[in-house]
């Protein structure tokens, strides 16, 4: 998602009280708790994503147990891939966890 189309569309959606952007997470879509994650951090790429604060937090939480050199513009090529993997997987795991629950709670007939 382009962060500047991605930010007028949320900014004008917040004004007009209505919402497309949903938490990719848990689904929220109070467009007064959403907000652009970027999914390689902002050194790295502007590829963003729409959480929840919730959410964003705890994928933010994970990303920054890594040390700040290796989260940084002039990591090597290898931290890069580090933080590239730690941030994908904090996402997939709280999707993951999300489907579980989904999957606990379905009535099968």
């Amino acid at each position: 998602m382009n962060k500047e189309i991605a930010k007028k569309s949320a900014k004008r959606q917040k004004l007009e009280g209505t919402t497309t952007l949903r938490c990719i997470e848990c689904a929220e879509d109070d467009p007064r708790v959403i907000e652009l994650h970027h999914v390689y951090g902002r050194n790295n790429s502007e590829m963003t994503v729409p959480l929840c604060k919730n959410c964003h937090f705890k994928v933010t939480r994970e990303q920054n147990k890594l040390p700040r050199s290796i989260r940084s513009s002039t990591t090597s090529r290898e931290d890069n891939i580090r933080f590239i993997l730690v941030s994908v997987g904090a996402l997939l795991e709280n999707t993951g966890k999300q489907l579980r629950m989904i999957g606990l709670e379905v009535d099968l007939l």
